[in-house]
């Protein structure tokens, strides 16, 4: 297979090398306070970063496979914020890929938009104190009551949770039926039960805000 980038690719790489590397500034100041900087997030959103999977009807631009990681690899050349490199990626893949491939069309009319233009940032919450990212010995429980499902339970080192405006999370509904019982919830930042942490303190990636994100008799509407 040959990975060379067409002439296409290399120019969209080429311009977001050029723009990555005007976020550089304030770095080293940022990563002392260990601080997310949402302006460039929202730069980013703004030259398209975040939309670069996203098919066009929602928002994005429907780049191809490699030519996103192209141009997330030039981004990562040139924007020393390497944070928040790592938390763009956590949303691009970790939450609009899911809703894009398992999403059904009013969860990606209504939310991948929102994604793609900065407006919300989204977490993926599936690591668990206990036992990490082994999904299928998660204890994030669910149940359905009425047109609703309740979750109670914990997550930790959640990317982007202490930013976030949009949870997806993972919970069993028994973990004796392994993956059979796993789901995903998608869970707006204000729904009662749902609680987020402060950033947790890091050796690196300190400008990537990273979280517990709690859940206590979480009432999800069943269209989530």
């Amino acid at each position: 297979m040959d990975f060379k980038p067409n002439i296409e690719q290399q120019q969209l790489s080429d311009a977001v090398r050029e723009f990555g590397s005007s976020l550089n500034e304030g770095m080293v100041e940022r990563d002392r306070n260990e601080t997310f900087s949402r302006d460039n997030w929202r730069k980013c959103a703004e030259f398209g970063i975040l939309g670069l999977p996203v098919p066009t009807q929602y928002g994005g631009s429907g780049q191809d496979l490699t030519t996103t990681i192209l141009a997330m690899e030039a981004l990562g050349y040139s924007c020393r914020d390497n944070g928040l490199v790592f938390a763009l990626n956590a949303q691009m893949w970790a939450v609009e890929h899911p809703l894009i491939r398992f999403g059904n069309d009013r969860q990606k009319s209504h939310y991948l938009p929102l994604l793609c233009n900065g407006e919300i940032i989204g977490a993926h919450a599936v690591t668990e104190p206990e036992y990490g990212s082994d999904a299928m010995s998660m204890k994030t429980r669910y149940k359905k009551d009425g047109d609703h499902y309740i979750l109670n339970g914990s997550k930790t080192f959640i990317t982007n949770g202490p930013e976030a405006n949009l949870v997806l999370a993972f919970a069993t509904l028994d973990p004796t039926l392994r993956s059979s019982g796993l789901s995903a919830f998608l869970i707006e930042t204000g729904t009662p039960g749902m609680m987020l942490s402060r950033p947790i303190q890091k050796m690196g990636l300190r400008t990537s805000p990273m979280g517990e994100v709690v859940f206590q008799d979480c009432k999800v509407p069943i269209e989530n």
